[in-house]
């Protein structure tokens, strides 16, 4: 099954559109989206169609932080019954976790994970699509999302330590220090929202236990229902955030997505994979993305990848797509650059 998110997703994008000089209406056409999407925030809608409307709106009305100007206008509201949930949990980091383990009942395109590090504590923010080209900006709207909710739990005290992601700086960053605040990287390992575990650690004021209690026994009925869905695909997003850490394997992968090795390995079989055989299909996946689009070293690349050397992961590359990594970046350039050539015409 394709990813869906509620249509709250696409809350203010025809303002948003307007304000930088796109037809709304049209956008959502050409994205194969009805327009009644921007009436009714229940709607489940593609995710893949949502990321090519946020990627396609940047591009055309060249503003390169689109998806932030759509986090900026956000409220815990466009959460739905998720923002129930995380009002009433008692600290930041409970809130979070929620966050995490029911994110999927409000836009399945989007993953979180919550990684602690002693002093600090790691939130990755990834995209769950068919098509990964199409994440940027569903990653910088996503993260710009959660800063808002954790400053409005927080009263506005909370700040991180630093956002990362893993695509290149844009030209301009008023955007995102407006929206983000000013420790922002970029080209950076993962795409990871760096906090204080003492930060996490602060309450909640006037959450409500019982009411907290009460919403989340109908969330997990909720979630029960959609425990088999396409493992395969869960297992895909789970193993891009995993890899740069160095540490993806069936159990680490398994226990991200709460189930037994065993159950694991059986529903992938049922869809004719593996972990192995998804961890490989992602590596290819990501490494003609690095390839293509960055300006990374090699050895950067094959860290990124979960290989130990840049000669495992040359090895590995020509195995899979029978050149080295250099020649193949050095013949996907060429075929850019030949595609945006002028075509000369003779004329008699």
């Amino acid at each position: 099954m394709y990813p869906e998110t509620r249509s709250a997703s696409l809350t203010d994008y025809e303002h948003v559109a307007r304000s930088v000089g796109l037809d709304p209406f049209r956008m959502l056409r050409m994205a194969k989206l009805p327009a009644k999407v921007l009436d009714d925030p229940n709607m489940m809608i593609s995710a893949d169609s949502v990321g090519w409307l946020l990627e396609e709106s940047a591009r055309l009305s060249g503003q390169e932080a689109f998806g932030l100007l759509l986090a900026e206008t956000r409220s815990l509201a466009n959460l739905g019954m998720l923002a129930l949930v995380i009002r009433e949990e008692p600290t930041l980091r409970a809130a979070v976790q929620s966050c995490v383990r029911y994110m999927r009942l409000h836009n399945a395109g989007v993953q979180l994970r919550l990684d602690d590090a002693g002093d600090i504590g790691l939130l990755h923010v990834g995209v769950n699509m068919q098509r990964q080209a199409l994440c940027r900006q569903a990653i910088e709207m996503s993260t710009g999302i959660v800063l808002r909710t954790l400053r409005v739990l927080s009263s506005e005290s909370f700040r991180p330590v630093k956002i990362g992601f893993t695509h290149e700086r844009p030209a301009s960053l008023e955007v995102h220090r407006r929206v983000l605040g000013t420790a922002v990287a970029f080209s950076q390992e993962s795409n990871a929202m760096v906090c204080r575990a003492r930060d996490l650690d602060a309450p909640i004021p006037a959450a409500d236990p019982s009411l907290n209690r009460e919403v989340k026994r109908w969330l997990d009925m909720q979630l029960a229902n959609l425990r088999d869905e396409a493992p395969a695909q869960r297992a895909r997003q789970i193993v891009r955030m995993l890899l740069p850490s160095g540490l993806c394997s069936v159990d680490r992968v398994a226990q991200h997505l709460d189930m037994h090795r065993r159950t694991l390995n059986r529903h992938l079989a049922a869809e004719g994979e593996s972990v192995s055989t998804i961890i490989n299909a992602v590596r290819a996946e990501l490494a003609q993305e690095y390839l293509a689009n960055s300006k990374r070293k090699l050895y950067e690349v094959a860290e990124l990848l979960g290989f130990s050397s840049a000669g495992d992961f040359s090895r590995w590359f020509r195995g899979q797509f029978g050149r080295t990594p250099s020649d193949w970046a050095a013949q996907y350039r060429e075929s850019k650059a030949a595609a945006r050539r002028p075509v000369s015409h003779s004329h008699k």
